[in-house]
């Protein structure tokens, strides 16, 4: 993709967000704007009532996809971090052990370390072979406490 003044840009940052979009993606995005773009789930007028319906349906579409029988089940969230915290946080109890590997990204580390340092969870780290990723079974089970 050229970047202005002849500089071609190469991004990489596909974890993060996905640049470009496909034209789908932005043909979507604006027609939903233009004709919808109303806060779903706020108000009882039109645009809002429908944007509330298209939330629905591509809830449902989610649902159907990954075979989840209740599309209530679905959760959509900011972004992937946003996402993780509300699990971490909504599943864990006091006194609960994790176990994770060396390699867990910074949006996993970080939530659990701050309920360690809390007194609420205990984390023991298992970690990866440097070269291929790999976790050895036998890590992870020893590392399981009753």
């Amino acid at each position: 993709m050229e970047f202005g003044r002849g500089i071609i840009l190469i991004y990489f940052d596909n974890a993060a967000t996905s640049f470009p979009k496909p034209e789908v993606v932005y043909d979507k995005m604006d027609k939903f704007m233009r004709n919808k773009g109303a806060n779903p789930g706020r108000a009882g007028h039109q645009l809002a009532n429908a944007a509330s319906r298209e939330i629905f349906t591509v809830r449902e579409l989610v649902a159907d996809f990954f075979n989840i029988e209740d599309s209530a089940e679905v959760v959509f969230a900011l972004n992937t971090t946003d996402a993780l915290n509300l699990g971490i946080r909504g599943i864990l109890t006091k006194g609960d052990h994790v176990i994770i590997s060396s390699m867990e990204h910074n949006s996993v580390v970080r939530p659990l370390k701050h309920l360690e340092r809390e007194g609420l969870i205990e984390i023991s780290v298992v970690d990866c072979d440097y070269e291929t990723g790999e976790l050895l079974i036998a890590d992870i089970e020893s590392s399981i406490k009753d």
